[in-house]
């Protein structure tokens, strides 16, 4: 059992409820599912999961420009799609980062701001997290 990755899918289920479709985390080189709803999983069997993250993994680099160009840090980013609302963040852990991809049904009402607190706390609290890689 991974204490931080459950912590980590206890703060992201307890934030969507049943309105949480998936949910992953992300480092430079490999990434491990945290949740997947049954009816997502099914959509989701065609789609090469791999690859979408390491288009993700491009905020690693637009984190440090947003950074770079902005007076102020770079939280998270949410975006809209027909089916459901996305939510990126990256955290530091220990000496890496972390992100974090979690998308919920688009009905919602949602405190990303909340949400991403929630993260920061658990992540600033852990040296950091092993990920298993994708089917392992």
């Amino acid at each position: 059992m991974d204490e931080p990755k459950d912590e980590l899918r206890g703060r992201l289920r307890e934030f969507g409820g049943e309105a949480l479709r998936d949910a992953w985390l992300f480092d430079q080189e490999t990434h491990e599912p945290l949740y997947v709803r049954d009816d997502v999983e099914r959509r989701v069997a065609d789609v090469d999961v791999a690859e979408y993250l390491d288009n993700e993994r491009y905020g690693y680099i637009t984190r440090r420009t947003f950074e770079e160009l902005h007076y102020t840090g770079y939280n998270y980013t949410v975006r809209a799609f027909d089916a459901f609302t996305q939510f990126r963040t990256f955290e530091r852990v220990g000496d890496g980062h972390v992100g974090v991809l979690a998308s919920f049904d688009p009905d919602g009402n949602y405190d990303f701001d909340g949400l991403a607190a929630r993260i920061a706390d658990l992540t600033g609290a852990v040296d950091r997290f092993d990920l298993a890689g994708p089917g392992e």
